[in-house]
This record gives C-alpha cells, sequence and structure tokens, in this order.
C-alpha cells in the first residue's frame, strides 16, 4: 500500500506559521500536526456525516469529575481514529488542568509534541 500524505494546506491567516504561498502540505509531520490541530479545535457533531470527530474539549472544561487522563484518552482515541499515518513516529501528549490565577475557573492545557513540533492549547 502507498502512503499519501499531501494534504490542503489549511493554516488560518491568524495561525503563526502561516504561510500565504501554500496550497498543499506534503510533509508527513506537517500533515500529522494539521490533522491534530483540526481534532482539537473541532466539537462532536460539527462535521456533516461523521458525527464522532472532534475532541470537545471546551465541553470537556466545563464537565464536572473529568480527569485529565480521561481527556487525554479521548484525544488519543481521536489521533487513533483520525490519523492513521501517526502509528510510526512516536509523539507526546499531556492534558493538565489548572486555577487561573484568581482561582476562578479551571483552564486546560493540552501539549502535544511530534518531532521538532510542539502544539500548546489552552481551553477556558
Amino acid at each position: 500500500m502507498i502512503n499519501d500524505y499531501i494534504d490542503f494546506y489549511i493554516k488560518s491567516p491568524n495561525h503563526p506559521k502561516f504561510n500565504d504561498t501554500s496550497l498543499i502540505e506534503d510533509d508527513l509531520i506537517r500533515v500529522i500536526i494539521q490533522k491534530y490541530e483540526m481534532i482539537i479545535l473541532t466539537n462532536k457533531g460539527d462535521v456533516f456525516g461523521d458525527p464522532n470527530f472532534g475532541a470537545s474539549l471546551e465541553e470537556l472544561l466545563n464537565q464536572t469529575k473529568v480527569s485529565d487522563r480521561y481527556v487525554k484518552d479521548e484525544i488519543n482515541n481521536q489521533i487513533y481514529e483520525y490519523i492513521p499515518e501517526i502509528s510510526s513516529i512516536n509523539y507526546e501528549l499531556d492534558v493538565r488542568f489548572v486555577k487561573d490565577v484568581n482561582m476562578i475557573y479551571e483552564i486546560m492545557i493540552v501539549k502535544f509534541k511530534i518531532s521538532e513540533f510542539e502544539v500548546y492549547t489552552e481551553i477556558r
């Protein structure tokens, strides 16, 4: 089986690594990162035809008694389902909850590291 890692370049102009001259992404690690970002920024039910796609991180943050381990497992399940290219590549995923500086609400911090790239996500 030939693996095809070409995908549309979908970074928004607000993304810190946006390149306005790119239309196609063909680097395996960058394709994985694009797919990962789509997963963590999408809520389940938002993708027509695939109601299970998405991590629904805001919803998980606002549920009571959800552990960091549970959220990590949910994200890993999404990765295994929707990023098959990652199966032979090592990556790190860390999820933790912290209180804001005023101790009023919780913040979910998700760190995804693959190769020399790290994607840091903070959900408030």
